[in-house]
């Protein structure tokens, strides 16, 4: 576990609702875990988490509790957020003496009260001082948008539980706006759309699954299905059955509008001058929804601004706030002040 000393390493940390990155000097992305926390159900002990408490979705046991106590990119449920931070922080850290300095993300307009509680727990959890940065700057960043340059570079990062749209010049947020639509809502349109027109009922990860293998924002030029397993909502029994990516693609559509009237939100608020710089150059999409299939063509086609995936897009957000960490002065020239749990009275 992290010492007391308020000196050590420096993380970027991209705190999200289905996934927590970080990256580490010299070194790039080191964790990029299912942000899932396995407790004992009595005692509320960690058992587990990332990957390996994920994997026990729907497989539990009642003596083990699965928790995701991180929503929306904020922090749902204090004492889990904490545990579970503290356990990737430990990771991360492994035996060194001194505590590390954190650079984390927060969604883009959240109040000094939520942007508290994430601090605190972020230092309670074992880091020596923090500092929060919008989400969608972080993810500026991390893709290598200038930090003087006056020029306009739109992001969007769709997550798990919200997307963030946000036009950023000379390293700061112009426009920004954060939504409450991610993955997340995809898998649950899938399952409803199953249990409503199949009668068949599936678990969260077998609806992500079908989400990412053949779903889709766009319907794909060959007509592809695959089969799953499910249960039977006459009789529940299970059963396998065959789904299409023509009905994923119209199950996850609504989700799909949702982003697109975000971004349109930003584009009509944008200075002119900022959108010239944007129409020029494209937006950058990143986040764990990038990956969807065409995702890039189905916002290219609604906003008539070319979109780019750049490498990395679910690391891009880490990077930034690691980046922030390590540019001269950037943080105090742009308002973001550390703090410590003394400075927070914690």
């Amino acid at each position: 576990m992290c010492g007391a000393v308020m000196v050590g390493l420096k993380i970027g940390l991209d705190i999200g609702t289905g996934n927590v990155s970080a990256a580490v000097d010299g070194k790039g992305i080191v964790l990029s875990e299912p942000a899932v926390l396995a407790l004992e159900a009595e005692s509320g002990e960690v058992l587990d988490a990332g990957k390996s408490a994920y994997d026990m979705t729907g497989r539990c046991p009642d003596t083990i509790k699965l928790v995701r106590p991180l929503l929306s990119g904020g922090i749902a449920e204090l004492e889990s957020s904490e545990k579970l931070l503290r356990t990737f922080i430990e990771r991360i850290c492994k035996n060194k003496i001194f505590k590390p300095t954190v650079a984390a993300t927060m969604p883009a307009g959240i109040t000094n009260l939520e942007k508290r509680n994430i601090l605190g727990c972020i230092l309670r959890a074992g880091a020596g001082r923090a500092v929060l940065i919008e989400e969608p700057l972080a993810a500026a960043l991390g893709i290598g948008v200038s930090l003087e340059k006056p020029y306009g570079t739109m992001v969007v990062n769709i997550g798990a539980g919200t997307t963030g749209v946000a036009v950023v010049t000379m390293g700061s947020v112009a426009v920004a706006q954060s939504t409450a639509v991610g993955g997340d809502d995809m898998d649950r349109l899938i399952k409803n759309y199953l249990k409503i027109n199949r009668n068949i009922n599936v678990g969260k990860l077998t609806a992500e699954e079908l989400k990412l293998i053949i779903g889709g924002a766009k319907l794909r030029d060959e007509a592809i299905a695959a089969v799953a397993k499910g249960k039977d909502m006459a009789d529940g029994m299970p059963m396998f059955f065959e789904v299409t990516a023509s009905e994923i693609n119209y199950a996850i559509r609504e989700c799909m509008d949702s982003i697109c009237g975000a971004i349109t939100k930003v584009l009509e608020v944008t200075p002119p001058e900022l959108i010239r710089d944007i129409t020029d150059d494209g937006i950058f999409l990143c986040g764990g929804m990038a990956r969807l299939y065409g995702i890039d063509k189905y916002i290219e086609e609604s906003t008539g601004i070319k979109v780019k995936i750049p490498g990395n897009e679910t690391g891009v957000s880490a990077l930034g706030c690691l980046r922030a960490l390590n540019e001269e002065n950037y943080l105090s020239k742009n308002g973001y002040h550390f703090v410590t749990l003394e400075t927070l009275n914690l």
